[in-house]
């Protein structure tokens, strides 16, 4: 039952009436592995397993040598104790390519195990997956990539891949954060991985280059006339501002009903936290400028391409502008104005004080209200 042996399969013969000679695998693993040999049965000698015909020498050579690294990879196997963990597949894939060090056939690939993590999750969580994803497709082959191939090294060449890609070191942690979540997710699973990913680094830059603008570059960014389509780019990056800094997602996202009062309404994808902003008559010029038909603003509904095209021209106007800088800016301005750090923190939806302080302490709405109008004011002094 143990050893593995030489046998001639006569069940059925090929066109030329040769029999191909298998390998029997031992341990009652009911394997038989092609040597690659075919021969007559009357070449044949069953009972010594070998062949008597022509070139019997040559042959028998083959088939010994064919037998005895199959009889020593099934030794090493069994006393390393992988034998028992691999299914009869594995075990077929192991025995016949001997340069492997692990099988591949039905192992989880990073690929397969972002695909299955990211329908955890929810919200905008679920896009850190699907763009981690896309990243890895573009650089390597993500549904055939092992997690025991990714070594120190691979994630080294992916980092390097990444930066050379123009990403900054934030974004390049962000994608290696989903990463190492997902190689988690599979050694709970049991499945083997690469301890490696415990040494990469995925901590973000903790100082953040501010992204603010001169209150004079915003004025004249504000004042730029741009003729055609594109001169939504720049109302809709205004209107960030005058909104205390909007999120583009939630922006595009808000629905037809969501100014109630004269109050801009909604939940912040990001956090979860509600918003209720006073609509000032600068916000409202440009919402009145694109009305939606089911959103409130009618380039919500053609936004494939909007973040792309909106940094584009703002960084036209003023070389490395982008979105984020009128939330920034609006934040800087306040902070000119003297405006309260706590009001800023809760206009921007920030943590402010203590946790247990921050129970007892509402902050009312007119106190936002008021720092939005100071800061839309100082805009636009002359």
């Amino acid at each position: 039952m143990g050893r593995s042996a030489l046998r001639l399969d006569t069940r059925r013969a090929l066109k030329d009436g040769t029999y191909p000679v298998q390998i029997k695998v031992g341990y009652g693993t009911n394997l038989y592995l092609a040597t690659g040999i075919y021969l007559d049965a009357k070449d044949w000698d069953e009972r010594l397993q070998i062949c008597t015909g022509r070139q019997a020498r040559t042959i028998n050579n083959i088939l010994s040598t064919s037998l005895l690294r199959i009889t020593n990879r099934l030794m090493e196997l069994r006393e390393t104790g992988q034998y028992e963990t691999y299914s009869k597949a594995q075990l077929r894939q192991m025995l016949t390519d001997l340069s492997l060090t692990s099988p591949t056939i039905g192992v989880p690939t990073l690929g397969q195990y972002i695909d299955k993590v990211g329908a955890l999750k929810s919200g905008r969580t679920v896009l850190s997956y699907v763009s981690t994803k896309r990243k890895l497709t573009n650089y390597c082959g993500v549904d055939n990539l092992r997690f025991t191939d990714m070594s120190y090294a691979w994630f080294e060449a992916f980092i390097k891949y990444m930066e050379n890609g123009g990403l900054k070191r934030n974004t390049v942690a962000k994608y290696l954060k989903v990463i190492k979540t997902v190689i988690k997710y599979a050694e709970d699973d049991g499945v083997a991985v690469n301890k490696a990913y415990t040494k990469v680094n995925t901590r973000p830059e903790t100082d953040t280059p501010m992204r603010n603008l001169p209150v004079e570059t915003l004025r004249r960014v504000r004042d730029t006339y741009i003729k055609g389509k594109t001169a939504v780019y720049k109302d809709a990056f205004m209107l960030s501002f005058y909104l205390i800094g909007i999120n583009m997602a939630d922006l595009l996202a808000l629905p037809k009903d969501c100014i109630v009062n004269g109050r801009l309404q909604y939940k912040r994808a990001k956090t979860g936290k509600n918003y209720s902003i006073k609509i000032e008559p600068e916000a409202q010029a440009i919402i009145d400028k694109y009305p939606g038909k089911n959103h409130l603003l009618s380039f919500s509904e053609k936004c494939r391409c909007f973040r792309y095209n909106c940094n584009d021209l703002l960084n036209k106007l003023e070389k490395g502008l982008t979105w984020y800088w009128a939330r920034y800016s609006w934040a800087s301005y306040a902070v000119d104005l003297d405006i309260p750090k706590d009001i800023i923190s809760e206009a921007l939806g920030h943590k402010h004080g203590s946790t247990v302080t921050g129970v007892y302490i509402k902050y009312s709405l007119d106190k936002v209200d008021k720092a939005n109008r100071q800061v839309i004011d100082y805009l636009n002094e002359k």
